[in-house]
Protein backbone atom coordinates (compact mmCIF):
# COMPACT_ATOMS: atom_id res chain seq x y z
CA UNK A 1 0.00 0.00 0.00
CA UNK A 2 1.22 3.18 -0.37
CA UNK A 3 2.05 6.02 1.84
CA UNK A 4 2.93 9.55 1.46
CA UNK A 5 4.26 11.59 4.70
CA UNK A 6 4.50 15.14 4.90
CA UNK A 7 6.48 16.95 7.20
CA UNK A 8 7.03 20.52 8.34
CA UNK A 9 8.39 22.88 5.79
CA UNK A 10 10.73 25.72 6.30
CA UNK A 11 12.02 28.57 3.55
CA UNK A 12 9.43 27.09 1.07
CA UNK A 13 10.23 23.60 0.77
CA UNK A 14 8.42 20.65 2.19
CA UNK A 15 10.12 17.12 3.50
CA UNK A 16 7.63 14.10 2.04
CA UNK A 17 8.38 10.54 2.31
CA UNK A 18 6.73 8.41 -0.54
CA UNK A 19 6.43 5.00 0.76
CA UNK A 20 5.63 1.57 -1.07
CA UNK A 21 6.26 -1.58 0.37
CA UNK A 22 10.72 -1.74 1.15
CA UNK A 23 10.63 1.60 -1.06
CA UNK A 24 10.85 4.75 1.06
CA UNK A 25 12.01 7.66 -1.05
CA UNK A 26 12.68 11.07 0.97
CA UNK A 27 13.33 14.80 -0.74
CA UNK A 28 12.13 18.15 -0.40
CA UNK A 29 9.40 19.37 -2.38
CA UNK A 30 9.50 23.20 -3.91
CA UNK A 31 5.32 24.76 -4.42
CA UNK A 32 7.02 26.63 -7.10
CA UNK A 33 6.18 26.66 -9.89
CA UNK A 34 3.41 24.30 -9.36
CA UNK A 35 1.87 23.65 -5.95
CA UNK A 36 2.06 19.48 -5.89
CA UNK A 37 -0.52 19.44 -3.08
CA UNK A 38 -3.34 21.26 -5.41
CA UNK A 39 -1.90 18.78 -7.95
CA UNK A 40 -2.72 15.43 -5.72
CA UNK A 41 -5.63 16.50 -4.67
CA UNK A 42 -6.94 16.70 -8.45
CA UNK A 43 -5.48 13.80 -9.30
CA UNK A 44 -6.99 12.10 -6.63
CA UNK A 45 -10.54 13.88 -7.34
CA UNK A 46 -10.13 12.98 -11.27
CA UNK A 47 -9.40 9.38 -10.27
CA UNK A 48 -12.12 8.92 -8.11
CA UNK A 49 -14.16 9.83 -11.38
CA UNK A 50 -12.95 7.53 -13.50
CA UNK A 51 -9.76 9.65 -14.62
CA UNK A 52 -6.49 10.08 -14.74
CA UNK A 53 -3.57 12.88 -13.71
CA UNK A 54 0.22 13.85 -12.45
CA UNK A 55 1.62 15.04 -9.43
CA UNK A 56 5.10 17.16 -10.28
CA UNK A 57 7.42 16.95 -7.29
CA UNK A 58 9.52 19.75 -7.52
CA UNK A 59 12.82 19.64 -6.87
CA UNK A 60 14.98 22.45 -8.74
CA UNK A 61 16.28 20.98 -11.44
CA UNK A 62 15.02 16.76 -11.05
CA UNK A 63 11.97 15.91 -10.05
CA UNK A 64 9.43 13.15 -9.20
CA UNK A 65 6.56 12.23 -10.78
CA UNK A 66 3.28 10.44 -9.50
CA UNK A 67 0.86 9.30 -11.72
CA UNK A 68 -2.76 7.61 -11.01
CA UNK A 69 -4.65 6.16 -13.57
CA UNK A 70 -8.05 4.61 -13.08
CA UNK A 71 -8.85 0.98 -14.47
CA UNK A 72 -12.07 -0.08 -14.64
CA UNK A 73 -12.55 -1.21 -10.53
CA UNK A 74 -9.09 -0.57 -9.72
CA UNK A 75 -6.17 1.86 -10.43
CA UNK A 76 -2.53 2.13 -11.48
CA UNK A 77 0.10 4.11 -9.55
CA UNK A 78 3.37 5.10 -11.53
CA UNK A 79 5.87 6.71 -9.09
CA UNK A 80 9.37 7.88 -11.45
CA UNK A 81 12.12 10.15 -10.83
CA UNK A 82 13.88 12.39 -13.49
CA UNK A 83 16.97 13.80 -13.06
CA UNK A 84 16.00 17.54 -14.94
CA UNK A 85 12.08 17.03 -14.92
CA UNK A 86 11.71 16.13 -18.29
CA UNK A 87 10.11 12.58 -19.57
CA UNK A 88 13.01 11.46 -21.48
CA UNK A 89 14.65 11.45 -18.54
CA UNK A 90 12.49 9.68 -15.83
CA UNK A 91 13.33 6.44 -14.60
CA UNK A 92 10.56 3.93 -13.05
CA UNK A 93 10.81 4.17 -9.07
CA UNK A 94 7.92 1.62 -9.07
CA UNK A 95 4.50 1.03 -10.63
CA UNK A 96 1.15 -1.24 -9.30
CA UNK A 97 -2.14 -1.72 -9.58
CA UNK A 98 -4.42 -1.56 -6.52
CA UNK A 99 -7.87 -0.91 -5.30
CA UNK A 100 -9.55 1.71 -3.88
CA UNK A 101 -8.74 1.22 -0.79
CA UNK A 102 -5.45 0.62 -1.28
CA UNK A 103 -4.59 3.77 -3.52
CA UNK A 104 -6.91 6.48 -3.26
CA UNK A 105 -8.12 6.08 0.45
CA UNK A 106 -4.81 5.98 1.88
CA UNK A 107 -3.54 8.82 -0.58
CA UNK A 108 -6.56 10.85 0.80
CA UNK A 109 -5.66 10.17 4.36
CA UNK A 110 -2.11 11.60 3.58
CA UNK A 111 -3.96 14.76 2.95
CA UNK A 112 -6.47 14.93 5.60
CA UNK A 113 -3.29 14.50 8.17
CA UNK A 114 -1.92 17.88 6.32
CA UNK A 115 -4.60 19.50 6.53
CA UNK A 116 -4.65 18.89 10.36
CA UNK A 117 -1.25 20.86 10.77
CA UNK A 118 -2.47 24.00 9.20
CA UNK A 119 0.72 25.23 7.92
CA UNK A 120 0.82 28.87 6.11
CA UNK A 121 1.95 27.08 3.32
CA UNK A 122 1.59 23.90 1.90
CA UNK A 123 -2.06 24.30 2.13
CA UNK A 124 -5.22 21.59 1.61
CA UNK A 125 -8.01 23.03 -0.32
CA UNK A 126 -10.90 22.63 2.14
CA UNK A 127 -13.57 22.64 -0.62
CA UNK A 128 -11.83 19.97 -2.65
CA UNK A 129 -11.22 17.71 0.33
CA UNK A 130 -14.38 18.28 1.73
CA UNK A 131 -15.54 16.90 -2.28
CA UNK A 132 -12.68 13.59 -2.19
CA UNK A 133 -14.08 12.96 1.34
CA UNK A 134 -18.28 13.02 0.11
CA UNK A 135 -17.07 10.85 -2.74
CA UNK A 136 -15.22 8.73 -0.60
CA UNK A 137 -18.27 7.98 1.74
CA UNK A 138 -19.99 7.09 -1.45
CA UNK A 139 -17.72 4.74 -2.91
CA UNK A 140 -16.98 3.15 0.65
CA UNK A 141 -20.75 2.52 1.14
CA UNK A 142 -21.15 0.71 -1.99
Amino acid sequence: MLSIEFETPEHGWMPVKVIYKDIKVSFEVSDVPIDPISQLESVIDSAITGGCGEVWWHLEPAGYFLSIQAEEEDYRIKFEYSVNSMDETRELVFEYLGSFDEVIVPLWRSLRKLQSYKWSEFCVSAPIIDSITKQIKVKQKD
